[in-house]
């Protein structure tokens, strides 16, 4: 039977998957965290990432909580698993034309809701 350079590839990645995860849990035990520690930093009532998903978080934060932690997530999830299923059922035009359709209206609603946000500060 011949050897196949694939098993040799997964046992190279998975090592090096292991010495990565055992470096950065030895280095996260080592030094400590010092994020909100100092007495000149602003409170704040709610953790937001601005540089990423500032928008999304605000919207989660003035949605209810069974919305906000089941419904929206789960639509995003689905939304973007189903986008290579519907790009091959609709043919590569229609697919290219839902993914720009879809991208679209989040950029609008997450423009919206960067806005509406900023608006009342």
């Amino acid at each position: 039977m011949a050897h196949s350079p694939m098993n040799d590839l997964k046992e190279n990645e998975g090592i090096a998957a292991l010495i990565f995860l055992i470096v950065c849990t030895v280095l996260a035990l080592k030094f400590t965290p010092n994020v909100g520690t100092s007495n000149l930093a602003p409170a704040v009532s709610h953790a937001a990432a601005p540089w990423i998903f500032g928008p999304l978080q605000v919207l989660l934060l003035y949605l209810p909580p069974w919305l906000g932690v089941l419904v929206v997530p789960a639509f995003i999830i689905m939304g973007f698993a189903g986008l290579p299923w519907l790009a091959k059922y609709f043919g590569d035009k229609w697919g290219r034309g839902i993914f720009s359709v879809l991208f679209g209206l989040v950029a609008i609603l997450l423009l919206w809701y960067t806005v509406k946000e900023l608006w009342w500060v």
